[in-house]
């Protein structure tokens, strides 16, 4: 045991009513955010709405964290990144990573991830990674590489530069804005830096030497197209079976799709009732949806079938198709921001509004219930569409839509990058004085985006990650909760009883290893808010030979801990973007995250209490 190590509190807090209904809030949140049973700016809404019905919070209270410094921050940074993006200032360096590269796929790889951590760590990181994915396919496509092997590394790099900066990514800003509001101390720009940059070069190495070594191949449009063969991923859609058509009243087992090979039949839903395979006795009938999954070819064959609608038949008829010589395919991406985030596809009206077809969608565990055409989208699915140029290049400008295909290079606004990199030195220099906030640093910031015209006011909103914000403001409400009923004290006084054998030193480890274990199910904004409370009341709880434990360690042990998600594809925004680019498995990431989620934890718990000592 550490020597002099004294636990302050000898006997344990309380167990209040507050504290159960605290700790029930907190535990079905984590539930609800694992299981996708309901998006996360509703979850949050309902933990503020319960947390004052209680009275566990006044009204007041509860609502404080939409009005939160560290809300407001977040917000203008989603801003000032989206003004810088949309200048093409980064723009002008992505457009030559293939002449610098030279058409090495290694110096391609680094170059791209040095580029990628070196602007996450001033930028918010899902639009640097959502800004990198048409580029590092479309490269991938000239180059003929497999784009599969390039954007896991992509996210991970995004995730490691955000880490080196207190605007890096909206886990420091967070942990930041609780120090300041609770203890009056307010953490600098580069007072993440020392472990960030040491973490980022470590994990930079690993990525370029080691990464494609662990990460299979897998299929895209991009590949398929970029090196002349390969079996496509599979997508599902949706087709019904028209009335009076070749297919009604006939036996499952006589139509083409009861062979082998081709498509496969996941589901037929017939009315409010859903048939599983096997279909042997089954008898087709009028208005019976068949959704089926298969390769691109397989599923344009099946739409060709007599006597059936296909997906955007039956989502509108009221336009004729394109004809196929003006058509190409394309794939879109789904991102947080996205307003058809949560929108059914039948009520997109994708054909009508832009002129392209939803031919099918892939979704990773795609739990199917209903309909594919009453399927809600979310972030993170791939919609595969058919139409012409014109009409994918205005759908691909749409807010919160990624055109994966069928661009190739990025737009540059030359004559405003230069202000908008000026804006941005400005923001780092301010932060970095310490002379006002971080959320009047921000606000000035994002007010000069939209006055110097770098982000046209008429896109500010739409630069704005609003269920983010949302999911902010409820975690802090839930986190003032914890404090307030003492629930954050009765966890930190169980962690130090049954693992005080591990000394100060292994409670800082203790606490980075939780909170990365949490992030990768849950948010990372969550975590952190929710930790935060907890490393205060252990670090409040500990004493070395007669001295105040410093809560520096924990609480850069929660913000480290719960920025490096690399196990899952759920857990931070930038791994469920290009999960499904990358036509990646699950597992893909625990294969190519573990070892440096290990590095992680190795480093950190070695040098935070180094960097920040336990004693100041």
């Amino acid at each position: 045991m550490f020597s002099g190590f004294v636990q302050l509190a000898t006997t344990p807090p309380p167990f209040t009513g507050d504290i159960a209904v605290v700790l029930g809030l907190l535990l079905l949140a984590f539930l609800l955010f694992a299981k996708e049973w309901a998006s996360v700016d509703v979850v949050a809404i309902v933990i503020v709405l319960v947390l004052a019905l209680t009275g566990i919070l006044e009204t007041p209270e509860a609502l404080a964290g939409f009005g939160h410094p560290a809300v407001i921050g977040v917000g203008a940074l989603f801003i000032v990144s989206e003004g810088l993006l949309r200048t093409g200032a980064l723009g002008v360096v992505a457009n030559r990573l293939e002449r610098w590269s030279g058409g090495v796929e290694s110096r391609f790889l680094l170059l791209t991830l040095l580029i990628v951590l070196v602007s996450s760590a001033f930028l918010n990181n899902t639009p640097v990674v959502a800004m990198f994915i048409p580029i590092v396919l479309g490269i991938c496509r000239k180059l003929r590489l497999n784009p599969s092997r390039m954007l896991i590394p992509l996210s991970y790099a995004a995730i490691l530069g955000g880490t080196c900066t207190l605007i890096g990514t909206s886990t420091n800003i967070l942990v930041s804005s609780i120090i300041e509001q609770e203890r009056g101390i307010r953490l600098g720009m580069f007072e993440f830096t020392a472990l960030g940059a040491l973490l980022s070069v470590v994990g930079l190495a690993y990525l370029v030497l080691f990464s494609r070594r662990v990460i299979p191949e897998r299929s895209t449009i991009t590949s398929l197209t970029s090196l002349g063969g390969g079996a496509l991923r599979e997508y599902a859609t949706e087709l019904e079976v028209r009335p009076g058509g070749a297919l009604a009243d006939r036996p499952f087992a006589e139509t083409p799709f009861a062979e082998e090979g081709g498509v496969r039949v996941l589901q037929v839903i017939r009315g409010e009732e859903i048939l599983w395979p096997p279909f042997e006795d089954l008898t087709l009938r009028a208005g019976d949806a068949l959704v089926i999954a298969g390769t691109v070819d397989d599923l344009i064959t099946a739409r060709e079938q007599p006597g059936l609608a296909s997906l955007q038949e039956i989502l509108t008829d009221d336009l004729a198709p394109p004809t196929p010589r003006e058509t190409e395919l394309a794939e879109l991406l789904v991102q947080s921001n996205s307003v058809f985030a949560g929108q059914l596809l039948g009520e997109l009206q994708f054909r009508r509004r832009f002129g392209v077809e939803v031919i099918a969608i892939l979704r990773h565990g795609m739990h199917l219930r209903q309909k594919l055409s009453e399927h809600p989208l979310r972030v993170g699915d791939v919609l595969l569409v058919q139409g012409t140029q014109e009409g994918l290049h205005r759908i691909g400008a749409e807010e919160g839509l990624v055109l994966l295909s069928g661009i190739d290079d990025v737009l540059v606004r030359r004559e405003k990058a230069p202000m908008a990199l000026l804006i941005l030195i400005g923001v780092i220099a301010l932060l970095a004085t310490q002379l006002r906030s971080m959320a009047e640093v921000a606000l000035l910031g994002a007010v000069s985006m939209i006055l110097s015209g770098c982000l046209p006011a008429g896109k500010v909103y739409e630069a704005v990650h609003w269920r983010v914000l949302v999911l902010i403001a409820g975690m802090l409400a839930l986190g003032l909760a914890m404090d307030r009923t003492g629930a954050a004290n009765w966890i930190a006084y169980h962690i130090i009883h049954d693992l005080d054998f591990l000394g100060p030193r292994g409670l800082i480890i203790a606490i980075l290893v939780l909170s990365a274990l949490l992030t990768e199910v849950v948010s990372n904004n969550a975590v952190a808010v929710l930790m935060v409370p907890v490393a205060l009341s252990l670090a409040g709880n500990l004493e070395i030979d007669g001295q105040p434990v410093s809560f520096y360690p924990f609480i850069f042990a929660v913000a480290y801990g719960a920025s490096c998600s690399f196990l899952t594809p759920i857990g931070y925004q930038t791994n469920t973007l290009v999960y499904g680019a990358g036509g990646y498995r699950f597992s893909d990431f625990f294969r190519a995250g573990l070892p440096l989620v290990l590095l992680v934890w190795i480093l950190g718990g070695w040098l935070i209490p180094v960097i920040w000592p336990l004693v100041p």
